[in-house]
């Protein structure tokens, strides 16, 4: 691994991996190809993406008729044999999972798929301090990274180190 400086950051990426220019409109960002050309990218600024999942729109079967009259499009919903949607139903249809920890002293969401290779890999920081209209935000995330990538990515998020201290 070797360490990559960002100005407002740092992180430790593997040697193969390469660093490409790309052209922001309200924020910093560039992004990281991989080895094997899975490609990650980082927002640093005010607007930077959460990485928060869609909510899953799940109804009871019951439901399908009154969708159907309505010519409604039910792609994306899912229809379950029960009348009463729970929060735990919710969550067996989510794609990805995500946990806070702790990185450079700075809460960190960090977001991983709940089948790797098949949903977002990244890690979100919502205050790394505050600028002329708000919280700066950083969000560095891949889609469907492949299970070495994704492994190496997850270690690399860990490093991060902040300097706008």
């Amino acid at each position: 691994m070797d360490t990559v400086n960002f100005g407002s950051f740092s992180i430790d990426l593997p040697v193969d991996w390469k660093v490409n220019e790309i052209k922001g409109v309200d924020s910093y960002v560039k992004e990281i190809v991989t080895s094997d050309s899975d490609t990650i990218y980082f927002d640093y600024g005010y607007y930077s993406d959460s990485l928060e999942e869609e909510s899953i729109r799940i109804y009871p079967s019951s439901m399908i008729p009154w969708f159907m009259e309505r010519k409604i499009d039910t792609s994306g919903i899912v229809f379950l044999n029960k009348e009463k949607i729970e929060n735990s139903d919710r969550e067996k249809y989510r794609k990805q999972k995500f946990t806070y920890e702790i990185v450079d002293g700075y809460q960190a969401k960090i977001v991983e798929p709940r089948i790797i290779g098949y949903g977002l890999t990244g890690v979100y920081f919502d205050s790394l301090g505050v600028g002329d209209i708000g919280n700066i935000r950083l969000q560095i995330s891949g889609q469907d990274l492949d299970s070495d990538n994704n492994e190496l990515f997850l270690q690399s998020i860990r490093t991060i180190k902040i300097k706008n201290r």
